[in-house]
């Protein structure tokens, strides 16, 4: 067996279920610059990396690039085609070690352009982020990634970052490591902090076991948290982890305030599942078996029931249902069809003949709906 250089070697072992998160990141930080660079009072974007780590790691023996290194590189990408705009990337590292190795890593994709601005801040993101957010009037777009080996900011904190209503965040929620803690007397302290008060004691949740708590924990989580749209994206204990059972290791969440941000990421997560349409995710190269996948016949039925006699624009349709685990093809292939049946009509005022996109009108006609 081949052996790896010394250089590789040095680097952080990267786990597939850890890989997971950068190609969330290599597939949405582009969308999101584009989106926020095509409105003209956003001149200026930020992204905070709050636990940054080295810059690169070592997967299947080959050097790979870190959450700094992908989004500084994203960001040139953008920046050199869009030379009006500007970032601001803040990267936080506690460990001295690894912030030494960040700063090195860094050097691999300078020289910056003038137009981004890479701060690395070696230090606790308990401490520096609120101290970024007091700054903060509020008026530049920022993308918070939130990714500990531990628990995560706190809620006060999480809630202070999203209270600006163009900023984002996507949160690691430890589940397996929380899930442990909150039966553990010598943390309560520490999970009191982090939920901001006392009340997760008293949830209904402490009481069941399996997925019922796992469900209940979750939610309870998830609506502790400010921001109007929460995708949550479930993550499995891969073969690496040396886990008998491979329930749930974490969840990322996704946290934003405006519903086109929520769009983009369901669409990026839903194609990184195990099967389509369910986000969810072993890090096993054959799979897992799941419950069905959603089907398109499922949101046939799901929009005959509830949007039967209302007319509104497609993206209106996607939009007032952006928490079902559907995306943007599946809506036109199954509106289109009720078009050919007659049960729905069509004024097309972003597209042309039969197309569907944008602006289009969609008016499903007033239908019998019967349980299948």
């Amino acid at each position: 067996m081949a052996k790896m250089n010394a250089e590789i070697e040095s680097f952080e072992h990267l786990k597939q279920v850890s890989k997971i998160k950068h190609t969330i990141l290599e597939k949405y930080l582009p969308a999101w610059e584009i989106i926020l660079g095509s409105q003209r009072f956003f001149g200026k974007f930020n992204y905070v990396d709050c636990y940054a780590g080295a810059g690169f790691h070592e997967y299947n023996k080959k050097k790979v690039e870190g959450s700094p290194i992908i989004a500084v590189r994203t960001a040139i990408d953008y920046l050199k085609k869009h030379p009006n705009k500007k970032m601001t990337i803040t990267l936080i590292e506690k460990d001295k070690n690894q912030f030494a190795s960040l700063e090195k890593a860094l050097k691999s994709v300078q020289p910056y352009p003038p137009n981004l601005t890479v701060d690395p801040k070696a230090g606790d993101s308990t401490v520096i982020v609120p101290n970024l957010l007091e700054a903060d009037k509020g008026s530049e777009p920022t993308f918070f990634l939130v990714d500990p080996y531990g628990h995560p900011l706190t809620i006060p904190i999480l809630n202070d970052m999203l209270s600006r209503k163009h900023n984002e965040a996507l949160i690691n929620f430890m589940f397996y490591m929380i899930n442990r803690d909150v039966d553990n007397p010598k943390v309560v302290e520490r999970l009191n902090k982090m939920f901001g008060n006392e009340e997760w004691q008293k949830q209904e949740f402490r009481r069941y076991g399996g997925p019922e708590r796992e469900e209940g924990l979750l939610e309870y989580f998830k609506n502790c948290i400010i921001a109007r749209y929460k995708l949550h994206f479930r993550v499995r204990f891969d073969l690496e982890d040396n886990v008998r059972n491979r329930g749930t290791k974490y969840y990322l969440i996704h946290a934003s305030n405006h519903v086109r941000a929520a769009l983009l990421m369901k669409a990026v997560m839903w194609r990184l599942g195990d099967q389509e349409g369910i986000f969810d995710y072993s890090g096993s190269a054959q799979g897992i078996l799941f419950s069905s996948s959603p089907t398109e016949e499922e949101l046939r039925n799901y929009l005959l029931k509830n949007f039967a006699g209302r007319e509104l624009t497609f993206d209106g349709i996607r939009e007032e249902t952006w928490n079902i685990p559907f995306i943007e093809k599946h809506y036109r292939a199954v509106i289109q069809q009720l078009e050919k049946e007659d049960l729905a009509k069509i004024k097309r005022v972003s597209s042309k003949e039969s197309g569907l996109k944008r602006k289009d009108l969609v008016y499903i006609l007033p239908y019998k709906y019967e349980n299948p």
